[in-house]
């Protein structure tokens, strides 16, 4: 159980570096939507990047395609934060298991 505990704190660490990196994105899309809507009066088309390519898109395919992508980032945080919230509950309970076996001589605590 020792060894599943340290995999289940290995993951919630990774889960909460994932939502970091999401984070990030979405700020970036969220930045990206500014830029167009200040520049759409002065631009006909603006780049936006699929992939390792660049697609010229007007003003509004281009405020559709962040739309989509900032939904799908939204969904993924939202999973991501539901499975933290289960390796939470999980880690609990054995912490609970753990500590009521063993008393105070183990330390469970992970940063």
């Amino acid at each position: 159980k020792q060894w599943y505990q340290r995999r289940v704190a290995i993951t919630a660490g990774e889960i909460k570096d994932d939502l970091t990196a999401k984070s990030k994105q979405l700020q970036n899309l969220t930045d990206a939507a500014q830029d167009v809507e200040e520049l759409e009066l002065s631009e006909d088309s603006f780049p936006f990047q699929l992939g390792e390519v660049f697609v010229e898109m007007t003003a509004e395919q281009t405020n559709n395609m962040i739309t989509t992508y900032k939904a799908k980032i939204d969904k993924d945080m939202q999973a991501l934060k539901d499975k933290s919230a289960d390796i939470e509950t999980n880690m609990k309970e054995l912490k609970s298991e753990l500590y009521g076996k063993f008393g105070s001589a183990i330390n469970l605590e992970y940063d």
